[in-house]
């Protein structure tokens, strides 16, 4: 039976008419659990049989994207022939949209890897996109199609509209019951978190999986290894970029605690209650064996960072991986935690190990509106003093702050303004412009205060927002104070005397040249630190060069320039070339 015709029937009813609970059939004999343990161990370069599934993860707009990496290299372990294609990357605020050329690019993937099965990782920002590409592959493929991911997690039957089925929360387990499905030749309906359309295009709510405990046991994410594939600019790599970044990324576990009104995780946090912790770790052990499998693979990696949204919150945890970093991994490395959660005790072993910055957010200058609004905890008294106590031990800390808050006022920006400088220098801030996610509470409350309309929560508008907008931009003209305010804050990280002087005076009183001066420099900062062109890139470079030179710093020019050179001509000699098991 061809599955794909349940997606184009077209339904008549609403979601909420038309929506049956499934049976959760978990009596096929299957052990998930079983499996992922049994084949934690198992190398990635084993040779796959020549009759497995074949099966392609397409992630979208990240070519870092952990899941996408995750589920290859578990379907790798698992006797699957298993291909992950990287569909267009993250620019900050210049998202290149999709090509024809592109487009036809994935068309030629699909063509030669013949998968059995389409996975795709998709984010609400991607969702245009998602449909763009599924709809062309449909035209060369039959395979089954599964979208999974925050999006279908939050709004399954949306997600239905264009795929064959739709996975309801993490997927690991789901992963290999489906892997099970296809050696067996059935379909891959009854499975659970795995929703679909029946024969009359009733949705089927399959619920969704545990959260699995054990961490150790789920694959950390594949790094250049065989048959994957990057789309980019017109052109087709087989290189994985990831090996020239100078930053390891790594996620040492899952969760948070926090149910912050415009974050994701104030719609998974309620929807898992009941089903496992949420907050999991992995061992220090198993962090430290992905770091070598990383590290061996990258050039010239100079730095960690731990992308975890909660890191060092247990004192146990901390004090094994400090001790264990130390002693095997010599790269400084940073992390982001929420201020409440910081201790003097854990900062001071994490210094030690290597830690030189931390990540924590502000958000907002007000602590009434960091508390009703952004249901976020903590007030600037306490993040002042975590501040402090971060710098007193040797570590940087970075600020996140989100501009572009309809709830926010003259009075309150001006708070915020003060609030950062108080914070000292040197400052590192990153400002992000609010964005409006569907079915979040901050989402809902600005719909519901008037600030925005349904028209701004649609799937073009949530792309068009993070696509080019997602760091703020600052205004121009910024002619209320509202406005050059919220610029003053986008300038601060320029840490000069008589920029902060200026900033002073702007948050204290209101002068209009002052106001012009600030705009003007802050769209200067945005125009050197996110609207590079390869023509200042290389200027940088040979800049740099120059400077080495007048230093004579001839062993670090040297190597600088075999990477660079290195980096092109493997880039060069990879592009267009399909590895197809």
């Amino acid at each position: 039976m061809d599955h794909r015709s349940d997606f184009r029937v077209a339904a008549t009813k609403s979601v909420s008419e038309n929506l049956v609970v499934g049976e959760l059939l978990s009596n096929d004999g299957f052990d998930a659990t079983k499996r992922l343990r049994d084949i934690r161990s198992r190398d990635l370069s084993i040779p796959i049989s020549n009759d497995a599934p074949r099966v392609l993860h397409i992630s979208l707009y990240c070519f870092k994207s952990f899941p996408a990496r995750i589920f290859h290299a578990l379907c790798l372990k698992d006797d699957i022939n298993s291909h992950a294609l990287f569909f267009k990357n993250n620019f900050t605020n210049d998202h290149l949209p999709v090509t024809e050329r592109e487009l036809d690019l994935a068309v030629d993937v699909v063509k030669k890897t013949q998968p059995d099965l389409i996975t795709l990782s998709i984010m609400a920002p991607y969702v245009v996109a998602a449909r763009q590409l599924v709809g062309r592959l449909r035209q060369f493929s039959s395979a089954i199609v599964v979208a999974g991911g925050k999006y279908p997690t939050i709004v399954p039957h949306e997600a239905l509209s264009f795929a064959d089925y739709a996975c309801k929360g993490e997927g690991d387990l789901t992963m290999l019951r489906i892997n099970e499905r296809l050696r067996q030749g059935q379909d891959l309906r009854g499975i659970k978190g795995l929703w679909y359309k029946d024969d009359e295009a009733q949705i089927i709510d399959m619920g969704q999986d545990v959260l699995y405990q054990d961490m150790d046991d789920i694959p950390y994410p594949a790094i250049n290894e065989p048959q994957m594939f990057f789309i980019e600019k017109n052109r087709l790599e087989t290189v994985d970029p990831e090996i020239y970044d100078e930053e390891i990324l790594v996620m040492a576990g899952r969760g948070c605690v926090y149910l912050c009104s415009y974050c994701v995780n104030s719609l998974l946090i309620p929807m898992n209650r009941g089903n496992g912790r949420f907050v999991r770790l992995r061992s220090p052990d198993h962090v430290m064996e992905e770091l070598d499998y990383r590290r061996a693979k990258y050039k010239s990696p100079k730095t960690v960072t731990f992308n975890d949204e909660v890191f060092g919150v247990f004192d146990d945890w901390v004090e094994e991986f400090s001790a264990k970093y130390k002693e095997r991994c010599d790269l400084p490395f940073e992390c982001e935690l929420v201020p409440r959660l910081i201790k003097e005790h854990n900062v001071k072993l994490l210094a030690a190990a290597g830690m030189y910055s931390l990540h924590f957010g502000v958000q907002s200058g007000q602590d009434e509106i960091r508390k009703d609004v952004m249901h976020r905890p903590g007030n600037n008294e306490e993040l002042i003093e975590k501040s402090r106590m971060l710098r007193d031990n040797g570590i940087l800390p970075q600020y996140d702050f989100i501009l572009g808050n309809p709830f926010d006022t003259d009075e309150s920006l001006s708070e915020a303004l003060g609030l950062l400088l108080e914070f000292g220098t040197p400052i590192n801030l990153n400002t992000y412009k609010m964005t409006y996610f569907p079915h979040y509470p901050f989402t809902n409350m600005a719909l519901e205060a008037g600030h925005i309309t349904q028209e701004d929560v649609s799937d073009e508008k949530v792309a068009e927002s993070v696509l080019y907008n997602f760091v703020y931009r600052p205004k121009f003209p910024a002619l209320k104070r509202h406005e050059y305010l919220e610029n003053c804050i986008y300038l601060i990280p320029w840490n000069h005397r008589v920029i902060r002087t200026i900033l002073y005076r702007l948050q204290k009183n209101h002068n209009p040249a002052l106001a012009f001066l600030v705009t003007l420099l802050a769209k200067l900062r945005y125009w050197q630190s996110f609207q590079q062109v390869g023509v200042i890139i290389w200027m940088r470079r040979i800049y740099l060069g120059f400077k080495l030179i007048l230093n004579g710093q001839w062993s670090v020019l040297f190597k600088k320039i075999k990477w660079v050179v290195g980096k092109t001509l493997y880039q060069q000699t990879n592009t267009g070339r399909l590895s197809v098991r």
